[in-house]
């Protein structure tokens, strides 16, 4: 299956968990459009259309990858097809 957007309600907002740069605490929001979740794929949150991604931390950019599948698991985002 090809990586599909995501919809639901609001932003995926989550706080930052990295203490070696001192953002531990920084919040940051996830526009929808700029998420894409492929469950087949290695990492099934894809945010790399998202400009903030590839200036997080490794730990948080896996924090926001989780906190997708999580979601998209949950029900809470959905997929144009069933994930």
């Amino acid at each position: 299956m090809a990586a599909q957007p995501v919809t639901g309600a609001s932003p995926v907002t989550f706080i930052s968990e990295d203490t070696f740069t001192l953002n531990a605490g920084k919040q940051y929001q996830i526009p929808l459009p700029l998420i894409l979740y492929d469950p087949a794929a290695a990492a099934p949150a894809n945010l790399l259309l998202w400009p903030q991604f590839s200036k997080l931390a490794a730990t948080d950019q896996t924090l926001a990858q989780n906190l997708i599948v999580t979601l998209v698991n949950r029900g809470v985002l959905s997929t144009s097809t069933p994930a």
